[in-house]
């Protein structure tokens, strides 16, 4: 099944795998061939992240989030509402790797 850019796929989404943490702190996005955009993460898990959007992107895209601390992640598109998108890591965060960056995203917000 093929959806368009900025498509909403709440109606077809997987349930989540862990329970995200609300949060609301600055990360850096950056797209293939982009430049690094600073965006607001809304929620966190070891598994992936709700952040808003600078720009509209593709289901299904490949990003790159940088978390503070840690080494930048790749994270693809698993939905896209308005100027919101829900992003799954590639390789989930360990649990111990999770807690001390949602503590310092905590701490940086």
């Amino acid at each position: 099944m093929a959806y368009g850019r900025g498509q909403d796929l709440r109606d077809s989404i997987v349930p989540r795998r862990a329970e995200r943490m609300p949060l609301r702190a600055d990360v850096d996005l950056r797209r293939a061939g982009d430049h690094r955009y600073r965006v607001n993460i809304l929620d966190f898990s070891p598994a992936g992240c709700r952040i808003e959007l600078p720009e509209r992107v593709l289901l299904q895209e490949i990003i790159w989030v940088s978390l503070p601390g840690i080494e930048t992640l790749e994270a693809r598109v698993q939905w896209v509402k308005d100027w919101v998108a829900g992003v799954e890591f590639t390789r989930p965060l360990h649990p111990a790797v999770f807690d001390m960056v949602a503590r310092r995203m905590k701490r940086d917000a």
